[in-house]
């Protein structure tokens, strides 16, 4: 374990060697309604990432559902669900959920949205390297999910939740009603091409 953690510090102070300097568009905080148990939360307001000094962005439409930072158990004692990558979480949750961006690119521009919001260099590489381990769980179920068209996008008129109401539960409730997902947002190829590029080159490109 200690060699595993030693060998995480130190790829992520390379990676903080190489990160760019220069202007970076941090999100603007949104607000968010938690279901009862906390694991799921319905995004309220648009949601913008603007990627670099780009003019390439995607939005996350108020009522889709999120787990937030989904940590793996194994790093639930160094990492909490929130912090200051919990924006880039919820984007990266919703390029999975779209499927625009390929899994990689998702997965970069992660890294690109923690760089922007100053997230430690050993919890950035750590979530970073835990979704390209373990990612493809949460992408196969996504795409079964939406092949299925299970709703992960709550319409305006469903996004008041009781007191008690888990996600799960409602999510049934909706599928019965027959209620599909809400408006979602487009998702620009130009924006997923930021993915393939090099950090620097994605952040400090216009």
């Amino acid at each position: 374990m200690a060699r595993l953690i030693l060998a995480v510090a130190i790829v992520a102070f390379t990676l903080t060697l190489a990160a760019p300097a220069g202007a970076q568009q941090p999100m603007d905080p949104i607000d968010f309604r938690p279901f009862v148990d906390g694991r799921h939360w319905i995004v309220r307001q648009p949601l913008t990432y603007t990627i670099g000094v780009s003019s390439d962005s995607v939005t996350v439409p108020p009522g889709f559902v999120t787990d937030l930072a989904s940590i793996p158990q194994a790093l639930q004692s160094i990492i909490r669900q929130n912090g200051l990558y919990l924006l880039p979480a919820v984007v990266h949750d919703y390029l999975y959920w779209k499927q625009t961006c390929t899994r990689a690119q998702s997965d970069q521009i992660l890294m690109l949205a923690m760089i922007e919001h100053k997230v430690r260099d050993f919890h950035r590489f750590a979530i970073y390297e835990a979704v390209k381990a373990a990612g493809s769980f949460a992408w196969d179920d996504n795409a079964r999910e939406r092949a299925a068209r299970l709703p992960r996008i709550l319409p305006p008129d469903r996004m008041r939740i009781g007191a008690n109401t888990l996600w799960p539960d409602y999510r049934l409730q909706l599928v019965q009603q027959g209620v599909s997902d809400g408006p979602d947002t487009l998702v620009p190829a130009a924006f997923c091409a930021r993915g393939d590029m090099s950090v620097d080159d994605a952040l400090t490109k216009p």
